[in-house]
């Protein structure tokens, strides 16, 4: 959808949301840009703003989503194939010779919920406005980003800037958006279905626990080793740590951590096959700062003493800003792009008593994006409300919609003039290569500055402001009869 589309296409979607009336829940009223009480119902205010958001970035802009219906899909797996081990070699020519047994594992994947509302709109204040003097506003910069929900949110992430402060609903339902961007990008990692509250909110399982180990059927429960992933434990040391080689360690494991999945892909051929080094900003750029000296000077083998190692320091900057400026590393002699996440868990001094003030640790991934030259390795799948249409019609319940190819259901409560609108969103990530994937837990870094967070329980979180205003009093003697 493009910038121009937009305002005509939130006319449109949201005009049946407000044609039936149903009794709705307490909630707040929302704030307004304009008018009396407004954040920007004053007269005279520039008319460009800008936004200080921090948007949330990450792989969910890298992946692919596909829409379903299905709750519980079923992935088979091949595991392995064994020699019978109750039968022993035939002792005679027509004796009975040993036979074999296949093994497999089936996977599944199970959706997440999150639902997020405006607060309530009232349409007899949302057209106020103080004066002439009160300009309309055009938001000049992004504030949802490219990367915070990937394909997820598409309709509100193509905005158009000169329309989208002037409509309350459509302001509204940006907040909305906002609100899913900051759900759904940690949950890509962290996403834990223990943490489901009732049927109104759920988590899907994310890559902490997609990229991992124990595998197990999901039918009968049993073990399947061979979809494991490769995980490795750096048990909180130093991004700097050497062996008594003096070979980098961090190098060391990267590269074999690159190796054993690029194996596995080779071996079970399933190449070619493409994957995505994934770690935090503060990570990366920590790595970074000494990895050319490092994947240069590690060679994992013992060197003789006295052994000298030359390099060339334009050679090291020049690689340096490359790898930056181009976002990838070389592992084995194979490029792999970079890709930095804002949802990735991070430990610090607060939460881990392993590390000191100032210090922090948390994981680098190597995730498979394809596999067999094009196939989906990792993607997102959301419900496919669209399959509602012709339940929603039977109930003649105009007011509930879709919207991004059926991603989002759209709602709305109603009591006289006043509405809110509700979103909701069911996705999950799949994971159909998880023994190609891998990861290194607990790498520690100490970064001379840590970057600005998206997320507002974060020391590094910064806003401000005011969130509602006092409308202007105006007295005057109205010389009332007596």
């Amino acid at each position: 959808m493009n910038e121009q589309a937009l305002a005509q296409a939130l006319a449109t979607a949201l005009a049946p949301l407000l044609q039936v009336g149903r009794k709705q829940s307490t909630s707040y009223t929302a704030t307004q840009l304009h008018g009396p009480g407004g954040l920007f119902g004053l007269a005279g205010l520039d008319n460009q703003v800008l936004s200080t958001r921090i948007t949330p970035e990450g792989l969910s802009a890298h992946l692919p989503a596909f829409p379903s219906v299905y709750t519980n899909p079923l992935y088979p797996v091949v595991t392995g194939f064994e020699e019978d081990s109750s039968v022993s070699e035939p002792t005679t020519t027509c004796g009975t010779c040993k036979s074999g047994e296949t093994e497999a594992c089936i996977q599944t994947a199970v959706f997440g919920k999150i639902c997020r509302q405006t607060k309530t709109l009232e349409p007899s204040t949302v057209v106020e406005r103080v004066n002439r003097g009160e300009v309309d506003l055009q938001l000049i910069n992004d504030i949802l980003g490219a990367g915070g929900v990937g394909t997820l949110f598409s309709s509100l992430q193509s905005y158009d800037r000169n329309t989208i402060m002037q409509v309350a609903t459509a302001w509204a339902m940006l907040e909305i958006g906002i609100l899913f961007q900051n759900s759904l990008v940690p949950m890509v990692w962290q996403g834990n279905p223990a943490n489901n509250i009732g049927s109104g909110y759920a988590e899907f399982p994310g890559l902490d626990i997609l990229i991992g180990t124990n595998k197990v059927d999901a039918i009968t429960g049993t073990e399947c080793g061979g979809l494991d992933s490769d995980v490795k434990e750096f048990n909180y040391a130093s991004i700097t740590t050497t062996d008594a080689a003096g070979n980098f360690t961090i190098v060391r494991l990267m590269e074999y951590l690159e190796a054993y999945v690029y194996h596995n892909a080779s071996r079970q051929h399933l190449r070619p096959a493409t994957w995505a080094i994934v770690m935090r900003p503060e990570l990366w750029y920590e790595l970074t700062n000494f990895w050319p000296i490092a994947y240069l000077t590690t060679r994992n083998v013992t060197m003789p003493t006295g052994t000298q190692l030359n390099l060339d320091a334009a050679r090291v900057r020049d690689m340096l800003d490359d790898i930056r400026e181009g976002m990838y590393l070389f592992l084995n002699g194979r490029r792999h792009p970079v890709i930095l996440d804002d949802g990735i868990y991070e430990y610090d001094s607060t939460n881990s008593a392993e590390l000191a003030a100032g210090e922090f640790a948390s994981n680098i991934y190597l995730v498979p994006l394809t596999y067999l030259g094009g196939r989906n390795a990792t993607f997102f799948e959301h419900k496919d409300y669209r399959g509602a249409r012709r339940d929603l019609n039977v109930a003649r319940m105009g007011d509930d919609i879709w919207s991004d190819d059926g991603r989002f259901l759209w709602t709305s409560d109603k009591v006289k003039i006043c509405y809110d609108v509700t979103g909701y969103v069911e996705p999950r990530i799949i994971l159909k290569t998880p023994q190609l994937a891998g990861r290194i837990d607990h790498v520690k870094y100490t970064p001379a500055q840590h970057f600005r967070s998206p997320w507002e329980d974060s020391d590094y979180f910064f806003k401000g402001g005011v969130s509602m205003r006092t409308a202007t009093e105006y007295y005057s003697d109205w010389n009332l009869p007596q």
